[in-house]
């Protein structure tokens, strides 16, 4: 007799993330990694110090509280504010377990992260994705997105702002606008990749709305995808309702300790910026010199077009090179490169030019 699987469960399928296109390969030394979407300068001074020193004998603060008051300082927003998780990707789940059930709908513009259709999909919601048009550069208008979202009345809608895999960010009008217009829908904002755009965000004024959640990655900006840290902010009721789903112990001491070193240093992403745009700047002119389309951006990370992009993600891997095939995000067109170091990224187009038989 088989086992009982719940409705809602058998039919998913597992997301697919960068850095995981290593399939295949006998080791990983020497690969080059443009897939994934983290700062390429590594985390900041004095995290491996606090790593080294952390007390791992002993369980985390499960409520990360000395993280917390380090984030509440460092974004001037108050501790009940404030939920840390293991990576920003738990936050989405939180949310999903705490806000929907079977039968709740839920919007998602499209493409975009795919782990705010499987969160919600695994709290038993339905999806209606809202289709961004290639024809537009996948641009999100939202006097559009408002009217559709109106006429499916969900109880929540996902928006990654700036987007992944676009990288494009919405004016902070637009997203006031869209929350205003969705007072009885959990409009929940991942803003993983804002500290990339040189933009600081509006969740301060956000959170006072009593239906947002916004969500932040130190993952990317600080480097620490190996010890996953994120965060959420919300008002003081959705935070407690995060905090009544999530699991014990869920960001680990290494990672407390982690996060808290890297936001004594104020000023890093400041510094690293300035260089990430300086690499971004110089792929993205030297590709399009290369003929390629690219995909106008407002981040580090961009789209661009190659025709078919798991062949071109295979080529480039038998030269120690791996970029993100975006065929998981619907886009079997597109690859996503997201900037190194400069001398990586000269070794980046020259492979790319060799492809395409344009190499000097």
């Amino acid at each position: 007799m088989a086992l009982h699987v719940n409705p809602h469960i058998g039919g998913l399928t597992t997301v697919e993330h960068g850095g995981t296109g290593w399939a295949g390969l006998k080791g990983r030394d020497g690969i080059l990694d443009f897939s994934t979407c983290c700062n390429p300068y590594g985390p900041p001074p004095g995290v491996r110090r606090a790593l080294r020193k952390t007390d791992i004998s002993d369980y985390p603060d499960p409520h990360s509280r000395e993280l917390v008051k380090s984030l509440s300082q460092s974004l001037g927003i108050a501790a009940v504010n404030i939920i840390a998780g293991n990576g920003s990707t738990e936050i989405i789940r939180l949310a999903a377990q705490a806000y929907l059930a079977a039968g709740d709908g839920v919007v998602i513009p499209s493409p975009t992260y795919g782990e705010y259709e499987l969160a919600s999909r695994l709290a038993g919601a339905a999806v209606t994705k809202y289709k961004l048009s290639e024809e537009h550069d996948f641009q999100l208008h939202m006097d559009g997105f408002i009217s559709f979202v109106h006429g499916h009345n969900p109880g929540a809608v996902f928006l990654c702002n700036p987007n992944n895999p676009t990288g494009q960010l919405l004016p902070q009008g637009d997203v006031r606008r869209l929350v205003k217009a969705l007072p009885d829908t959990l409009v929940i904002i991942d803003e993983a990749y804002m500290e990339f755009t040189w933009q600081s965000g509006d969740a301060p004024a956000l959170i006072k709305e009593p239906n947002v959640l916004v969500i932040r990655s130190m993952t990317k900006d600080f480097a620490l995808a190996g010890l996953r840290l994120g965060y959420g902010l919300a008002c003081r009721e959705i935070i407690g309702n995060l905090e009544k789903v999530r699991p014990p112990w869920s960001v680990s001491s290494p990672s407390q300790q982690a996060g808290i070193a890297a936001l004594s240093r104020g000023g890093y992403m400041l510094e690293c910026n300035g260089r990430i745009q300086k690499c971004k700047t110089y792929l993205v002119s030297k590709l399009a010199a290369l003929g390629y389309k690219l995909i106008p951006t407002d981040t580090h990370f961009f789209l661009i077009k190659t025709g078919d992009a798991a062949l071109f993600k295979s080529r480039l891997l038998e030269k120690g090179l791996l970029v993100r095939d975006c065929t998981s995000f619907g886009l079997p067109a597109y690859v996503r490169i997201s900037p190194r170091r400069m001398s990586d990224c000269h070794r980046l187009v020259k492979a790319i030019a060799d492809l395409a038989g344009k190499a000097d």
